[in-house]
């Protein structure tokens, strides 16, 4: 800190045993050559954020914004007081962080930070879908249920990507359709007459394009199969809940996010229609190209799984990538491998991704594999 504002990403990390007792400590991302400067910025925040938007090339609603005053080493070493926005739009894909020098106005950067479940330049070609209309005063949480697959068709059947069990564009078949999993859903929003995927934990919402309206029901059944648009918004928020709900309730772990009320919002069809997935800011998004992210447990999991780390460290998540790109594959698997549907002399034990990725549309991830 300085004068009051901290130092962007700069952290002295310290871990206590249950005696109280300090048994860990890091420096390795502590700033140590901040100049003192002045902490009174020259240019107005409501300036700054109207250049964010500019930068990030902000298009169409708003979803989520914020800025915060902090103290910025350049990468020439250089010591400024700058503002931090982050900006997600509608129409503009990713959460967009700009850093705006808070003296003169100056923009320093602008990068997309959301955590993506596989490298940008990895993408296929977007495939569009037909919109839906969102159906639009007591509130009540009731039970339901859905299918989902769980965690995928693929480890369920335990058969390879070939035949029946492949994408086609989203179509379903018999053989698919059996590899679906139909399973209670604890909590579902009961509000004037409409069934709604929200609970304690989590709640749909349209955060991106493509629109496809948020399937509330008339009675509390969600049962769609994999060519219907509601398929993946239910298996989505059946994982996302049964994961928080292990966590806050079985092992009574507080983790919740920071924003929206302690409530993980999620769009099952975003990212204008990418091949991709990310977390960010008590927001998941998945995409759409290829395989349907949000029908691959992995990938609900594996983004979940950054949440969690920023959860659990109180939005300090490491700026390392590697450590929470671990984090998010260890919790997808973790939940994988305790449903022994593969046996360990399998390849696909080891897979992440095991239905959105290993074929055609990219390889996927492993984990049996050693990093330094």
């Amino acid at each position: 800190m300085i004068k009051d504002v901290p130092v962007f990403q700069s952290e002295i990390v310290l871990h206590y045993n249950k005696q109280g007792n300090i048994t860990y400590t890091s420096t390795e991302s502590l700033r140590k050559n901040v100049q003192e400067i002045s902490t009174v910025p020259s240019f107005s925040a409501v300036e700054a954020v109207k250049k964010a938007h500019i930068a990030s090339h902000s298009k169409g609603e708003i979803t989520f914004e914020e800025n915060k005053l902090y103290v910025y080493v350049t990468e020439q070493g250089n010591t400024k007081l700058v503002y931090r926005v982050l900006t997600s739009s509608y129409d503009n894909p990713g959460s967009w962080e700009t850093i705006i020098d808070a003296q003169t106005g100056d923009v320093i950067s602008t990068k997309d930070i959301a955590l993506y479940h596989h490298e940008k330049n990895e993408v296929s070609k977007p495939r569009k879908k037909a919109t839906k209309k969102e159906i639009n005063t007591k509130k009540v949480l009731v039970s339901g249920s859905g299918y989902i697959f769980n965690p995928d068709p693929l480890s369920k059947m335990q058969v390879a990507y070939a035949g029946q069990y492949v994408d086609n564009n989203d179509a379903t078949n018999p053989s698919l359709d059996a590899a679906r999993s139909l399973v209670t859903i604890p909590e579902i929003d009961f509000t004037g007459g409409v069934y709604k995927l929200k609970g304690s934990y989590a709640e749909i919402k349209d955060l991106e394009t493509p629109s496809t309206g948020l399937f509330t029901q008339a009675g509390n059944q969600f049962l769609f199969n994999r060519n219907d648009q509601g398929f993946e918004a239910v298996n989505a928020y059946w994982h996302i809940d049964n994961s928080l709900r292990y966590i806050n309730e079985t092992l009574n772990i507080v983790c919740k996010p920071l924003t929206n009320s302690g409530i993980l919002w999620y769009d099952p069809h975003g990212l204008d229609g990418d091949d991709n997935s990310y977390y960010n800011n008590g927001t998941l998004v998945f995409g759409e190209g290829g395989v349907d992210d949000a029908e691959d447990a992995d990938v609900i999991l594996h983004e979940l799984g950054h949440g969690i780390h920023d959860w659990l460290t109180n939005g300090n998540l490491s700026q390392v990538q590697g450590l929470s790109e671990g984090c998010g594959d260890y919790w997808a698997q973790s939940y994988s491998r305790s449903l022994n549907q593969w046996p360990s002399s399998a390849a696909a034990y080891n897979w992440m991704f095991s239905w959105d990725g290993h074929n055609e549309y990219w390889p996927g991830r492993i984990t049996n594999y050693t990093a330094t």
